[in-house]
């Protein structure tokens, strides 16, 4: 594979990234030029991963798609990456970052629940399957950028339990069913209740334990020395919008129904860059 070659597949992960995980595209921005390509790499594997309950008509197929990354992480250890967009970006970042791989793995471990369509027990296995894909990938980017790997597993699991509830109409809607079963039992609620008679359910009730989660974790992670790190200034943008998440839901009563939850800014990218630059001058 030539320069060429690799450089257009590259750019074809920077734009998968771009379309289907913006908020995680904008912070990557700011990365050093030696550390973006891999990153728009780990992210752009972590899609294909995630999308897979998504676009498959039943679990078998979803485990076949599953497994096909597996084997293509064989294949970029053993030095023959299969040809395709994402894994031959992903084959350069791993000769640079080889750890990255079992973090993708992990994830696809983690994934396979998402075929079943069961939610999770309890609001403690929610959190565990946070660490295990929104954590993982934080991780894997955090290895790209030579960052603390425990200070971002917390990041990611923050971002991945608010981005949840974030995203949680457009989910229901869907037919996904991602909040837990206690959850549900103790608010005497049903996933049926939610999905034929939305405005009769107190979403935000539903919503809040999981927020806390997420804020228990961010807070961790923004008293982390590691966070202030040159290498985790990426980072520190990630765990700033997260930030931004938990004070828009808390104003909008941690109700993800409102309109100001699923909005991502205009100016987002201005944000990130006059940030950026304070925490250069700091």
């Amino acid at each position: 594979m030539t320069e060429t070659d690799l450089a257009v597949h590259t750019a074809a992960c920077a734009q998968i990234v771009q379309r289907h995980d913006r908020e995680r595209y904008l912070v990557s921005l700011f990365a050093p030029p030696d550390a973006r390509d891999g990153l728009f790499a780990v992210l752009a594997a972590n899609h294909e991963i995630a999308k897979t309950a998504e676009v498959v008509s039943e679990p078998m197929i979803g485990q076949i798609r599953l497994q096909w990354w597996c084997e293509a992480f064989d294949g970029i250890e053993a030095g023959t990456p299969r040809q395709h967009e994402v894994v031959l970006p992903l084959a350069a970042a791993a000769a640079r970052h080889p750890d990255v791989l079992d973090d993708l793995r992990r994830i696809v471990d983690a994934r396979d629940a998402d075929l079943s369509g069961e939610p999770a027990a309890d609001l403690d296995a929610l959190e565990h399957y946070a660490a295990a894909t929104g954590g993982g990938i934080t991780v894997a980017m955090a290895r790209v950028l030579g960052a603390d790997t425990a200070m971002a597993r917390d990041l990611g699991t923050a971002w991945a339990l608010i981005g949840l509830v974030r995203a949680l109409p457009g989910l229901l809607a869907g037919g996904r069913a991602p909040l837990p079963a206690s959850l549900l039992e103790e608010n005497g609620v049903t996933l049926s209740r939610i999905r034929d008679l939305p405005g009769s359910v107190d979403l935000a009730a539903l919503c809040r334990p999981i927020v806390g989660r997420g804020r228990e974790r961010l807070s961790a992670v923004r008293a982390n020395p590691a966070l202030r790190h040159r290498s985790a200034r990426v980072l520190r943008l990630m765990a700033a919008r997260a930030q931004d998440l938990s004070i828009t839901l808390q104003r909008a009563g941690d109700d993800p129904r409102s309109s100001s939850v699923a909005d991502v800014p205009a100016g987002l990218a201005w944000r990130h860059a006059l940030r950026e630059a304070w925490y250069r001058l700091g």
